[in-house]
């Protein structure tokens, strides 16, 4: 069997050429038989294939490497964005992208740390407005900032997320401590203790507690006053009203039950002395009925025109005006015999409590034959009105 020299493949005697590699053939028979030689021609794809191979797994390790240093720096990034540091965390996600331009997460980031680095900035400008006191504008910029998130998500948009609403809940505690600063009333102090109540601060449960104790005091204050003018249902109401807020106050509860009872002895004290009154009413609505007047003097007189004359004073004893005061009176004679019976009034026709009245009367009807000098007087009968009464 004979062979080409340079490939190896099999060639015929006649064969002045390899009809496989080309080349020239030795002339000498010998030399195409001494063994079978390497077919080069096989040899070139398996170098190749060699070659594609070494190149694919250098290939694939190198990308393994940048993949891996892609991520490395990745995370490292993230973990500086949720430590709020978003400038160092721009710059790995730049470097990572350059081990992996593709890293879309990484690219992502990278851009969001644009808008991050833009938020944090106004945020730093909210601590500058709070010391001015623009709490309205302060809270304005925080809402701003949150609505720039809305379109994102994650990990990072969260922590950024707590960070806007961190520093707007700082903002109302600032805003609330100055209010407070202000020494302001009950309602708005109840106003300020709902707002707190809404805050999610360290400080917030402290502020609420100052909030209580303030509106604890004006409640009892107000409620006091209330006291000293005996308006116990206006205090009560005042109290418990206060213990909306504070619930659990001792002084207020102890300031209720004290109104409570305060209330139930002026109440006992007041129906004694409707009692009372009425006892009384009722003695001086007798007096006043059957004893309104006291005749103080009353004597008949014959006057210069021998005419028997009677005059009197009477007084009200009466607790009310009293009017139309009649006094019935008879005249007798020595021998305490009737003369005669007659009504007279007194004048003024009113008397007011305490004030006095005269009567003055002339007879000149008494008959002939009657001593005057021995007549005397019998009174038999004063009536009146009370004022209002016919």
């Amino acid at each position: 069997m004979m062979y080409c020299p340079k490939c190896g493949s099999k060639t015929k005697a006649e064969e002045s050429y390899c009809v496989i590699c080309g080349s020239q053939l030795p002339k000498d028979i010998d030399e195409r038989t001494q063994g079978q030689g390497i077919n080069r021609w096989w040899l070139t794809p398996i170098v190749t294939l060699v070659c594609v191979l070494i190149a694919g797994i250098g290939l694939h390790f190198y990308l393994e490497y940048n993949n891996s240093t892609a991520q490395s720096l990745y995370d490292e990034g993230v973990e500086y964005a949720l430590e709020g540091q978003y400038s160092r965390a721009q710059s790995l996600f730049e470097e990572s992208l350059e081990h992996n331009p593709n890293y879309e997460a990484a690219e992502i980031n990278h851009d969001f740390m644009s808008v991050a680095l833009e938020i944090n900035e106004k945020l730093n400008n909210v601590d500058t407005l709070v010391n001015q006191g623009a709490f309205q504008q302060a809270v304005q910029i925080t809402e701003q900032a949150e609505s720039q998130l809305s379109s994102y998500n994650g990990e990072i948009i969260n922590f950024l997320l707590d960070s806007i609403l961190t520093k707007r809940n700082e903002v109302r505690m600032s805003q609330v401590e100055q209010r407070l600063a202000d020494d302001p009333g009950a309602e708005e102090l109840k106003i300020l203790l709902w707002q707190v109540q809404s805050i999610e601060h360290d400080n917030a449960e402290s502020l609420e507690e100052m909030l209580r104790e303030r509106i604890v005091s004006h409640t009892a204050n107000e409620a006091n006053e209330k006291l000293q003018t005996n308006q116990f249902t206006a205090a009560i109401s005042i109290i418990e009203d206060g213990l909306r807020y504070a619930p659990e106050n001792e002084r207020l509860s102890s300031l209720k039950s004290t109104i409570e009872n305060q209330q139930s002895d002026f109440e006992t004290q007041q129906q004694e002395r409707i009692a009372q009154a009425l006892n009384q009413y009722e003695l001086e609505q007798e007096q006043n009925e059957n004893n309104a007047i006291e005749v103080v003097d009353i004597q008949v007189n014959v006057n210069d025109y021998d005419e028997m004359q009677v005059t009197g004073e009477l007084l009200s004893v009466a607790t009310r005006p009293i009017h139309s005061i009649s006094i019935t009176y008879k005249l007798l004679d020595e021998d305490e015999e009737e003369i005669l019976e007659n009504e007279t009034y007194a004048f003024p026709d009113t008397l007011y409590p305490d004030e006095t009245g005269q009567i003055d009367h002339t007879h000149s009807d008494i008959p002939d034959d009657i001593d005057l000098d021995e007549i005397t007087i019998s009174i038999e009968q004063i009536s009146w009105y009370l004022d209002g009464q016919e």
